[in-house]
């Protein structure tokens, strides 16, 4: 059975439906997600009021909307920096794994549909607890810094240039919001030699 890495941003409206895809296909317990900041420059905290930012923001929720009008999505009043909710989700997934993929869920739900800024420690947590995260979860202790920091790295390293990102061991890229169909070819293909490599 083909897996892949899916390198992903929550404040991303392009990752955020891909991941929406994903589960309707069945397919996202064969992805390993890793969240990387594809903006890390983005104030904290967030900053209401860049219409340079928004307007490109808005941009992109609209191209989601026409290339996967199933999924849910609204332009959030702020894009937050998402580095202390990608180090929260790694945190989960380091202490309590069960409950990671509904916290990333519950997590994009807060932006995406709700308008909430993930940046602010108290949204995360609220998050967090009605999502299920035991309260002893250390939500922004080191551990899930450094598991983020790993993510992130390896992102680079990989200079994939952007997200969402699909890249199965076979070194297979998908790039971006792929169709259903796309999807479904990229995961049922088979791997190739080792060695081989092409970009989507």
């Amino acid at each position: 059975m083909v897996t892949a890495m899916l390198y992903a941003d929550l404040n991303c409206p392009f990752s955020y439906a891909l991941t929406a895809r994903l589960e309707v296909l069945g397919l996202m317990h064969r992805c390993d997600w890793h969240g990387v900041q594809h903006d890390p420059s983005l104030p904290v905290p967030s900053r209401l009021g860049d219409r340079r930012v928004m307007r490109a923001l808005e941009d992109d929720v609209d191209a989601v909307r026409r290339a996967a009008p199933d999924v849910a999505i609204t332009a959030p009043p702020v894009k937050p920096n998402t580095r202390r909710a990608i180090a929260a989700i790694a945190a989960v997934h380091r202490q309590h794994a069960l409950r990671a993929a509904a916290f990333r869920r519950a997590l994009g739900a807060a932006l995406w549909v709700r308008g909430e800024d993930i940046a602010d420690g108290g949204v995360i947590n609220a998050v967090a607890s009605w999502s299920g995260v035991p309260g002893w979860v250390d939500l922004d202790g080191p551990a899930g810094h450094r598991l983020a920091d790993e993510w992130d790295m390896d992102w680079v390293t990989r200079r994939l240039g952007g997200v969402p990102r699909l890249v199965r061991p076979d070194g297979r890229v998908l790039w971006g919001l792929g169709s259903a169909d796309e999807i479904t070819e990229f995961f049922n293909a088979p791997l190739r030699p080792s060695g081989e490599f092409r970009r989507e």
